[in-house]
């Protein structure tokens, strides 16, 4: 195998469990939600005994849903943006700005993986209320949002540096 085969293997192996991790988990996660919430119903409802640990395990499942979504968004440059400013500069000025916004979003994150390691060190030997497993499982969603929001925005930044050299 080339040195290129091999690069470019490596590359569609990462590209497919980011893939993985940002298309396919979060659609699990809804449909499990979606049978824990119908099960919490029925035990309620109409068995009158209502699991203890549902509303927990639903809670911690949307909050993942919602944090690994993100990312997806971010991947396919598909979050609401305002660019009334940006269209009408010209070329060379509208990237400096957009440049400008991802080195922010950048410092944005890495205070957030920051944050959320420090937020999971604390939290993961706190056990949850009801489920009783260590509460560092919620809050890890926040790290790993951010690490791959930093792999999408650290993207975009190299796109537009090389744009700003090709001028």
């Amino acid at each position: 195998m080339t040195r290129h085969a091999a690069r470019a293997a490596r590359v569609r192996l990462w590209e497919g469990t980011v893939r993985l991790v940002e298309e396919t988990v979060p659609s699990l996660l809804v449909l499990l939600m979606f049978v824990v919430v119908i099960y919490q119903i029925f035990m309620r409802d109409v068995l009158t005994r209502p699991p203890t640990w549902a509303d927990e395990l639903a809670r911690y499942l949307y909050i993942w849903m919602v944090f690994l979504g993100a990312a997806l968004v971010s991947r396919r440059r598909a979050q609401i943006r305002m660019d009334f400013v940006p269209r009408r500069l010209p070329a060379r000025a509208r990237t400096v700005l957009l440049l400008v916004h991802e080195v922010a979003i950048l410092f944005f994150l890495l205070y957030g993986l920051w944050s959320g390691l420090a937020f999971f060190a604390f939290y993961r030997k706190i056990p949850s209320p009801a489920m009783e497993v260590p509460s560092g499982y919620l809050v890890a969603a926040v790290p790993v949002a951010c690490v791959l929001l930093l792999i999408h925005h650290l993207g975009q930044a190299a796109a537009l540096i090389r744009s700003l050299r090709a001028r």
